[in-house]
C-alpha cells in the first residue's frame, strides 16, 4: 500500500502496473483515503475542548430526572458550545421560540426532552433524562460529548465516502475511450490509486483550512496523477496498434514474396516442358 501511495504521487505513470490488484486492496485503499480525508474532523474532536457545563453557569439542576432552572446565572439566551453544536437549557415555563440567535445546530435540553434542530427544522427529540435516568449535568455532557464525537466521525467518513468515490467516477469518463481495450474495472481501479493526490490535498485543506481559491488551484496540480495515468494508457495503446499494424505488414510482405517464388517455379517448370517437347 505505501507503495502505491509512493507512486501514485511521485510516479503516477507507474500505477498502469496495479491494474490486476485485488478488490480487497482496492476496498481497503478506499477505506485508507477516506480515513485520511478525514484526518482534520478527527483531530478536530481530539484537540477541541467543549465549554464547561455545570449548576453555576448555565443557573439550572436536574431534580429527579427533570431539568429545573431557577438561579441567578440562568437566562434563555444562555448558549454553551460543544464541538460546533449550541447548547441550550430551557426552564419548563419558557418557550424554544424564544431563543435569540439560535445557530445552525442546535440542541436544546427542555424539562426531561432532549431536541436536536438544524436551522428552523426539528430534528429529533426524545424524552433524554428519563431514558437514560441522568441526574446531574455533568452526565448530561458526558452523554453529548460522547454522542456529537461519534456522530461527528461518521458524519466525516460517510461524506468523505461520497467525495471520493465521486472524483473517482467522474475521473473514469475520459479513460471510457480505452473499454474496448481495457476493462472498466481495471479503469476503476487505477484511478482509485490516483485519486490519492486529491485525498492528501482534502486532508491538508481539512487540517490547515486555507483558503478556498487556493484549494482549487492547488486541486488541479493534484489532479496531474490522472492527467498522467491517461497519457501513458495512451501510449501504450498507440505502441500495441503500431506493433500490430507492423507484424500485419510482414505477413503481407511474406505472402507476396511466398507468391512470387511460386510464380517463378511454375514459369521455370513451363520452360522445362517445352524444352522437351522440343
Amino acid at each position: 500500500m505505501f507503495e502505491v501511495f509512493t507512486n501514485s504521487i511521485v510516479f503516477p505513470k507507474n500505477l498502469i502496473n496495479y491494474h490486476n490488484k485485488k478488490g480487497g486492496f482496492v476496498f481497503l485503499y478506499i477505506l485508507f483515503l477516506v480515513v485520511l480525508m478525514s484526518l482534520g474532523t478527527i483531530v478536530f474532536f481530539i484537540s477541541h475542548k467543549p465549554q464547561a457545563i455545570n449548576e453555576e453557569n448555565t443557573g439550572c439542576t436536574i431534580v429527579d430526572n427533570y431539568l429545573v432552572c431557577a438561579g441567578d446565572a440562568y437566562d434563555v439566551n444562555n448558549r454553551f458550545d460543544m464541538y460546533d453544536f449550541d447548547i441550550h437549557f430551557l426552564s419548563d415555563t419558557d418557550d424554544i421560540g424564544s431563543v435569540a440567535n439560535r445557530d445552525v445546530f442546535t440542541i436544546i435540553l427542555q424539562g426531561s426532552y432532549l431536541t436536536v434542530f438544524v436551522g428552523d427544522s426539528e430534528v429529533n427529540s426524545l424524552n433524554f433524562l428519563q431514558t437514560y435516568d441522568i441526574d446531574s449535568l455533568e452526565e448530561v455532557t458526558s452523554i453529548l460529548k460522547s454522542s456529537v464525537i461519534t456522530a461527528g466521525i461518521f458524519i466525516g467518513l460517510i461524506s468523505n465516502s461520497f467525495i471520493i468515490v465521486f472524483i473517482i467516477l467522474i475521473s473514469t469518463i475520459p479513460f471510457m475511450r480505452f473499454r474496448q481495450l481495457i476493462s472498466y474495472k481495471k479503469i476503476f481501479k487505477m484511478l482509485t490509486f490516483a485519486a490519492t493526490p486529491m485525498a492528501f490535498l482534502f486532508a491538508i485543506y481539512n487540517l490547515v483550512n486555507f483558503d478556498t481559491i487556493i484549494f482549487f488551484i492547488l486541486m488541479l496540480f493534484a489532479y496531474r496523477s490522472v492527467f498522467v495515468l491517461q497519457r501513458e494508457i495512451q501510449f501504450r495503446v498507440i505502441n500495441r496498434s503500431s506493433s500490430g499494424s507492423n507484424t500485419y505488414g510482414k505477413d503481407d510482405a511474406n505472402d507476396n514474396k511466398e507468391d512470387s517464388s511460386q510464380t517463378e517455379d511454375d514459369e521455370e517448370s513451363d520452360s522445362e516442358n517445352d524444352d522437351q517437347e522440343k
